[in-house]
């Protein structure tokens, strides 16, 4: 069976600069593209990315502006040998659309990779850099990672916390 990991987008692989979706604002974390590549060699891992993406519930972008944005994060990522199997989105915020079953930590995202990769989520890894991200990989009993990268308090308990995803990449041999 495939090793999946899901990882959220912003504040995890690239810098979070609040409604992410210009390409001029694309920057990978320090580490990001090393670790990935990392995981993915050592591991077989297969990536998949889960993201809340508000702003475009607040209208602050478009989903055509979400997709330009990834394709070009994917190209990128492509360049440096690194492959993403697929990008789940949340457009969606409780205030403005109501509740939902996407938005992290609910597991709209999740159920729909296991429908469509047919993989078993605890058996999979979870790496975010919010509570959102720790609590939903709890929520079906896998391996979760808490990137500190200083943006948010958080209270959730991970399996392990690592700095960047190069460190990620090296915990991950330690627990699995």
């Amino acid at each position: 069976m495939d090793k999946f990991i899901f990882i959220d987008r912003d504040g995890t692989i690239v810098r979070d600069t609040v409604y992410l979706h210009r390409l001029e604002d694309l920057e990978f974390l320090p580490g990001a593209v090393d670790g990935l590549r990392e995981m993915q060699s050592s591991l077989s891992a297969k990536f998949i990315i889960v993201t809340n993406q508000a702003g475009i519930a607040k209208k602050l972008y478009t989903e055509k502006d979400f997709h330009i944005f990834n394709n070009e994060m994917i190209c990128r990522l492509r360049n440096a040998g690194i492959s993403i199997a697929k990008i789940y989105f949340c457009p969606h915020h409780p205030d403005i659309t109501g509740e939902c079953e996407c938005r992290k930590p609910k597991p709209g995202m999740i159920n729909q990779a296991i429908k469509d990769f047919g993989l078993d989520p605890s058996l999979a890894i979870f790496i975010g850099d919010k509570d959102c991200d720790i609590e939903l990989g709890q929520s079906f009993g896998a391996k979760t990672i808490l990137i500190t990268n200083g943006q948010y308090e958080v209270k959730a308990k991970p399996t392990a916390v690592a700095k960047d995803l190069i460190e990620a990449a090296r915990l991950i041999g330690t627990h699995t």
